[in-house]
């Protein structure tokens, strides 16, 4: 066994490990003109036809296939040596065939993802890109120096192949995550916003089949960039974990055509040859033809894929509203849209806006509404209390000929309203509501402001047609039922009402002014001065009799009389009638408490 495996490694692996400037100088041309097509296919794969565009992914898959078949090549020599020459184990172990599909099939779908994924790439992708290919000799050299102790010479290459790949994969992953999560990471608030953000450089691509590809890659991509924006603000490992699954297989795909490119042409051609039989020598072995037909085919089955596909999905396209692309999309956003003056508003986003904008609104309004009411209350009981102060005055002798000088004047209603008013208004300073009334104000205009900062900033760009599930008309005043709380605190005729320099100390005199005493108060002012002057009068005739002296005595008396007299009828008004003024002015001041109450709503 042992001499049956010492031959077959002997006939399968005679090439060195390739160490040779020469080796690494063909590597350099092969690696940069692998990343060449691969740049020149990123810039112009949206103008290339359809046909163009699947012979370079057949190019590019069959380049990767090798890679992997290689691989799978070696591991069947290992195998080979188990099995007798001849037998059903040993023929199925030589075939190549399935070998072929499952790896042509794995780097088509990897290729694919290279060809749709670098018209994405920004600077950063295409410097690690760019750098990858003299990290490869360095990984190769490091693998090749440290295999010695763990391969065979006749297996090392192998060995170094396959540990080259997988750590300059790695590598390259572990710098793109960190150069991306170092960068500045924006914040999408929703995965439409995400989706509108990741570029579709395909939008508009000759080819149907890559520019539907393309709006499912944008599709990704922004998904990609919600999750990641989403994930930073949880936890960091999260994050670093979605950047590494979504560039595993960009990154890999470079490493893998990187390993095809230092391998040698003749070690290539291992990949269509039979395993050597047991002391068979390598130059001896043919290519075998039915594996070249196969390696051929698969690129050809394809093209023709590719370009059959393509005319279908533009047929599709042309006759039905929304292609597979725009519909799988479209019922993944259910995209609703606002529009307000021609603009798109995130439907989603804007009700949030408006349902935040009505919790503050009506949190402030309850608590304005609190404040108020506490000053308001504290005011109207002032003025109960200034309801006693007032009816002393008005029941004294000063008071009452007061009013019977202001009737001489003519000013009689005027002086009792401003002395009604400067009694029940005495000490009461309500400039405290006022302010809170502007308080409020302010606060309320600044809600206005907020919200309409919120809406400009949900305002959608370049929204495509295709992506609108529902689109709704909004008025300018929209927003109007989330200030609804303020608006009639707010309304002019309601600040009249309780703003303190007219609302409060007007009410209350136009609610006691309509009362039947207050009226019947004004009325007696005439009667009483009538009253006094005929006091007057009978003393000045009664003296007339008794000479001049008598008549200025007599005017003395009848003055004493008149003001006698005044003092007992105003004794007797206020026995009956001072609990029915206080009555009624105590209802107006109450009433007029509780419409300033109302109007706050």
């Amino acid at each position: 066994m042992e001499e049956a495996l010492t031959s077959a490694s002997k006939c399968f692996a005679r090439k060195p490990v390739p160490k040779s400037w020469k080796r690494w100088g063909l590597y350099l041309i092969e690696s940069m003109v692998l990343i060449g097509l691969l740049f020149l296919m990123s810039r112009l794969v949206p103008v290339m036809p359809s046909f163009v565009i699947a012979l370079l992914w057949a190019v590019l898959t069959f380049v990767m296939t090798i890679g992997h078949v290689y691989r799978v090549v070696v591991k069947k020599t290992y195998r080979q040596v188990r099995y007798r020459e001849g037998g059903m184990h040993a023929r199925f172990n030589n075939g190549r065939i399935l070998s072929i599909i499952i790896g042509f099939v794995f780097s088509a779908v990897c290729s694919a993802g290279l060809i749709l994924s670098t018209p994405r790439w920004g600077t950063l992708e295409w410097i690690l890109t760019v750098i990858s290919i003299p990290l490869y000799i360095v990984v190769f050299l490091v693998a090749d120096k440290l295999s010695r102790r763990e391969y065979t010479e006749n297996y090392r290459l192998s060995g170094c192949l396959f540990w080259s790949y997988i750590v300059v994969g790695v590598l390259l992953v572990v710098l793109y995550t960190v150069a991306t999560l170092v960068r500045p990471m924006t914040t999408y608030d929703s995965a439409v916003d995400a989706f509108l953000a990741a570029k579709n450089p395909l939008e508009g691509a000759s080819s149907t089949l890559v520019s539907e590809s393309g709006i499912l890659m944008s599709f990704v991509d922004g998904m990609k960039l919600y999750g990641i924006s989403t994930a930073s603000h949880v936890s960091a490992a999260i994050s670093f974990a979605i950047v590494i699954i979504l560039s595993v297989s960009t990154f890999f795909g470079i490493a893998g055509l990187l390993r095809v490119a230092s391998i040698d042409i003749g070690e290539m051609k291992r990949v269509f040859s039979p395993l050597p039989a047991e002391g068979q020598k390598i130059a001896d072995l043919h290519v075998k033809k039915a594996y070249i037909v196969v390696a051929a085919a698969m690129p050809a089955v394809l093209i023709a894929s590719f370009v059959g596909a393509d005319s279908w999905m533009a047929t599709v396209a042309t006759t039905q509203g929304y292609t597979m692309a725009e519909r799988f999309v479209r019922d993944q956003m259910d995209l609703a849209i606002y529009v307000l003056d021609g603009k798109y508003y995130d439907q989603r986003a804007v009700e949030m806006v408006r349902e935040e904008t009505e919790r503050k609104v009506a949190k402030l309004s309850e608590k304005n509404s609190e404040v108020l009411t506490n000053l308001i209350n504290e005011s109207f009981d002032k003025r109960l209390e200034n309801v006693d102060d007032y009816l002393d005055w008005y029941y004294s002798l000063p008071a009452d000929y007061e009013r019977l000088a202001s009737m001489i004047t003519g000013s009689a209603e005027e002086f009792v309203t401003d002395q009604f008013t400067a009694h029940i208004e005495n000490g009461i300073d309500d400039s405290a509501i006022d302010e809170q009334l502007e308080r409020y104000a302010a606060q309320i205009d600044q809600y206005r402001t907020d919200a309409e900062e919120e809406l400009a900033a949900y305002e959608m760009d370049d929204v495509p047609e295709w992506l609108i599930v529902e689109k709704e008309e909004l008025d300018d005043d929209f927003f109007s039922d989330s200030f609804e709380p303020a608006q009639r605190l707010l309304d002019a005729n309601d600040r009249v009402v309780i703003s303190s320099t007219i609302g409060l100390a007007a009410g209350v005199l136009m609610k006691a002014a309509s009362k039947q005493f207050f009226k019947k108060f004004v009325s007696q002012i005439g009667s009483k001065l009538g009253a006094s002057a005929i006091g007057s009068a009978i003393g000045g005739t009664a003296g007339t009799v008794a000479g001049p002296l008598g008549t200025v005595a007599g005017l003395a008396a009848g003055a004493a009389v008149g003001v006698g007299v005044d003092a007992l009828m105003l004794n007797i008004d206020e026995w009956q009638n001072r609990d029915e003024y206080k009555a009624e002015i105590v209802e107006a001041i109450e009433e007029q408490r509780s419409e300033v109450l109302g109007a706050l709503g």
